[in-house]
């Protein structure tokens, strides 16, 4: 089976070792020189059953500072293409296209569907603990309902346990070095284990998806996610009558 129809049939694809030990390295020593010198939100949402727990380096951020992981957004956005059969972009909104997650030791990462059609997650270390668990092609998304009431009572009814261990197929992986993660962002349910080991888990979470693609309560996410502002108590995806997601 082709590649590009595998990752159709699957919804995911894994490629180990598409940064080398040392290129992983390097990224981590550019991380760890922007952490000295600026201070990074630090996000905690109190959702149920697991929690929003984790810190941030934003796109706007990446952009800024960290020209190296801007150009390996660029550079993955080129396998993205190849492995869809699609012309897919980096997001316009540059908040929220290219991030770094740092989870620290108890942290983990909600249940939810990206807004975004593709996600890529690179792993630049190794931690106990800190898998990501998902299901592919899980969601069923109403054709032109997809931002609506409906909509997200589906999504809601889809996160519970048995309503996964029914329906979905579960995929585990663990965190190694170079280790890059592709899946169908709107289409995966999606979370993080908590961290076990007093050592952060650090990924580059790069979002991709059709040139026009609009998503609904842009802002109210941006803030739940990428600030430590406090917030109101609800997901914004759930709150809202529109609604949209993302890692």
């Amino acid at each position: 089976m082709e590649l590009q129809e595998e990752f159709k049939v699957k919804g995911y694809f894994l490629q180990e070792n598409f940064l080398s030990p040392q290129e992983c390295e390097n990224f981590l020593k550019s991380i760890s020189d922007y952490r000295q010198q600026f201070s990074i939100p630090k996000i905690y949402r109190n959702v149920k059953p697991i929690p929003l727990s984790y810190s941030v380096i934003d796109g706007k951020a990446v952009n800024s500072h960290l020209p190296e992981v801007k150009k390996l957004y660029t550079t993955v956005n080129k396998v993205i293409n190849n492995l869809t059969n699609q012309e897919l972009f980096t997001l316009k909104d540059v908040q929220v296209g290219c991030n770094i997650n740092i989870t620290e030791q108890g942290g983990a990462y909600r249940w939810h569907y990206d807004r975004n059609a593709v996600t890529a997650i690179l792993y630049l270390n190794e931690v106990e603990g800190g898998e990501i668990e998902f299901y592919p092609n899980y969601r069923i998304i109403l054709p032109k309902a997809k931002f609506s009431k409906f909509q997200s009572f589906l999504d809601q009814i889809q996160q519970f346990n048995l309503v996964r261990s029914t329906l979905g197929k579960r995929i585990v992986v663990k965190p190694q070095p170079g280790l890059l993660l592709i899946m169908g962002g709107d289409r995966c349910l999606h979370s993080v284990r908590p961290v076990i080991e007093a050592c952060d888990r650090v990924s580059i979470v790069m979002a991709y998806d059709l040139p026009n693609a609009s998503f609904a309560v842009k802002e109210q996410l941006n803030t739940y996610l990428y600030s430590s502002e406090k917030v109101a108590a609800s997901d914004p995806n759930y709150s809202q009558s529109d609604r949209s997601q993302r890692h």
